[in-house]
C-alpha cells in the first residue's frame, strides 16, 4: 500500500511538472583540467584564483534564488597534491592518438607544484558546495575525458568512472549526474556510464552545430554558429523542450538536453554582451510560457576574467527566473532531481 501510495505520488509529480517551466543550471568545474591542452597554466592562474573567490558569491546568489545548481565536478578537483593524483589515478589511462590531450602526460611533463594547486584542487570548495540545499556534486569525469577521440588502445573510460566513484566516495558523495567534457560522447559511453551508476547525462542542443561528431573537419563552421547563435538565432529552433521530448533509454542515464552555453561577459563589447544577456532572458521567459524546460550551462572558470560583470549577468538572469517562478509557475530542478520524476 504504501509503495502504491509513493507511485501515485511521483506520477502527481510527473503531471504537474508538464503544467509547469522548469529551469535547471549545470556547471562544467574542471579549472585546468579543462584547459591544459590549450592555455598558459601561469597566465590563467589569476582567473582561477578568482573562480574560487566567485563560487562562494555564486553558490549565496543560488541559495538566495531557491536556484537548483548541479555542479559537474572533474574527478582531480577533489584531490590536495600531486601524490594524491598519483595515487588515485585511474588504473587504465586514455591512449589518446593525440597525445597532447592526455591530462597525464601532461602532469607527467609539467608536475603539479604547490604554486600552482588554485590551478588543479579544490576539495574544500567542492565540500561547501554540498552544504547548501539543492546543489548537487555530478561529475565531469576524473581526468578530463574526450569519448569522441581517437585511441591508439583500449578505451579506458570505464576506469575512468571508476576512479570518480572512488575519490567521490572518500568524500561521502555518489555522483548520478555526469557531463561530457567537450561535449563528446555516444551509445558505447552511454552504456559505460549506466554501468557506473550515472542516472543522467547532459546531451546536446538538437542543432546540427552541437551535435557530437568525430569528424574535425568541420569544426571551424560549427564553432562559427555557435558562436554567433549565442548572440543572434541563427536557427529557427527553439532552445526550450517540453519535458516529454527528454530521451528515455532502457539501460541508459537519461539524456537532458543542454538549451544554451552562456558565454561570458567580455570588456570592450558592450553591444554583444547585450545581445548575449537579452538572448538568455528572452529564452528563459518563453520557457516559462510555454511550460518548457531551459538548461543553461557555463564553465565556473569563464566568470575568472570579470568576476563582478559576470555576476551582475547571473544575478539578471536569476531575477528573470524569480519573475517566471512568482507569474508562470516555473521550477528549479538540479539535473539529478530528472531521475526522481522521470526514471
Amino acid at each position: 500500500m504504501q509503495l502504491q501510495k509513493k507511485k501515485r505520488l511521483k506520477k502527481w509529480l510527473f503531471f504537474e511538472a508538464l503544467m509547469q517551466g522548469i529551469f535547471t543550471i549545470s556547471l562544467d568545474f574542471e579549472l585546468h583540467w579543462g584547459a591544459f591542452d590549450k592555455r598558459s597554466r601561469d597566465n590563467m592562474l589569476e582567473c582561477y584564483r578568482n573562480t574560487l573567490a566567485t563560487i562562494p558569491l555564486m553558490l549565496t546568489l543560488f541559495e538566495k534564488c531557491n536556484v537548483h545548481v548541479t555542479w559537474a565536478v572533474v574527478g582531480a578537483l577533489y584531490l590536495r597534491n600531486g601524490e594524491e593524483w598519483e595515487s588515485m589515478k585511474p588504473l587504465a589511462l586514455p591512449s589518446y592518438s593525440n597525445r597532447a590531450y592526455s591530462a597525464y602526460d601532461w602532469v607527467e611533463k609539467n608536475g603539479l607544484p604547490e604554486k600552482y594547486k588554485e590551478a588543479h584542487f579544490a576539495l574544500d570548495v567542492i565540500k561547501s558546495i554540498s552544504n547548501y540545499a539543492g546543489q548537487e556534486v555530478g561529475t565531469h569525469t576524473y581526468g578530463h575525458y574526450y569519448c569522441l577521440e581517437e585511441f591508439t588502445g583500449k578505451d579506458a573510460f570505464n576506469d575512468d568512472l571508476v576512479a570518480v566513484k572512488r575519490v567521490a566516495a572518500k568524500n561521502n558523495t555518489a555522483p548520478v549526474s555526469l557531463v561530457f567534457p567537450r561535449n563528446q560522447f555516444d551509445e558505447k559511453s552511454l552504456e559505460t556510464c549506466a554501468a557506473n551508476g550515472i542516472k543522467v547525462v547532459r546531451s546536446n542542443p538538437s542543432n546540427w552545430f552541437w551535435k557530437p561528431i568525430r569528424d574535425k573537419s568541420s569544426t571551424i563552421t560549427r564553432k562559427f554558429f555557435r558562436t554567433a547563435d549565442a548572440y543572434l538565432p541563427v536557427s529557427d529552433q527553439r532552445t526550450s523542450y517540453p519535458i516529454q521530448a527528454i530521451k528515455l533509454q532502457q539501460n541508459k542515464p537519461i539524456q537532458l538536453p543542454a538549451s544554451r552555453f552562456l558565454r561570458p561577459w567580455q570588456p570592450g563589447r558592450p553591444l554583444m554582451n547585450k545581445l548575449k544577456l537579452r538572448r538568455v532572458l528572452n529564452e528563459l521567459s518563453v520557457a516559462a510560457a510555454r511550460n518548457e524546460c531551459y538548461h543553461l550551462w557555463w564553465h565556473p572558470e569563464n566568470f575568472g576574467a570579470n568576476p563582478y560583470e559576470n555576476m551582475q549577468d547571473l544575478t539578471l538572469i536569476l531575477n528573470e527566473y524569480t519573475k517566471c517562478k512568482t507569474k508562470k509557475g516555473m521550477q528549479s530542478w538540479n539535473m539529478s532531481e530528472y531521475v526522481q520524476h522521470l526514471a
